[in-house]
């Protein structure tokens, strides 16, 4: 009765060479490895994050400058009505 979790084998189909068990090998603990790596995650993420808020920043100047004078203005008038109650 054929095992339904394992793949079809030949048996007489001889298996991969050592070096290349062991090249897919390292390939695989290396991969897992790096997904262990929490603080180089968060720590890559965090520059990616940054990199885009930047890019976006330069993109688009003038929004961004409307949108701090804005926020002064509203936060001037804000001060200015509370002052006078």
């Amino acid at each position: 009765m054929p095992d339904d979790n394992r793949p079809d084998r030949d048996e007489s189909a001889a298996p991969p060479p050592i070096e290349q068990q062991r090249e897919e090998l390292a390939e695989t603990v290396d991969a897992l490895a790096a997904k262990l790596d929490v603080p180089a995650r968060v720590s890559a993420a965090a520059s990616e994050t940054a990199h885009t808020a930047r890019t976006k920043a330069t993109e688009n100047r003038n929004a961004l400058a409307g949108a701090a004078v804005a926020a002064v203005v509203a936060l001037g008038a804000f001060l200015i009505v509370r002052r006078r109650r």
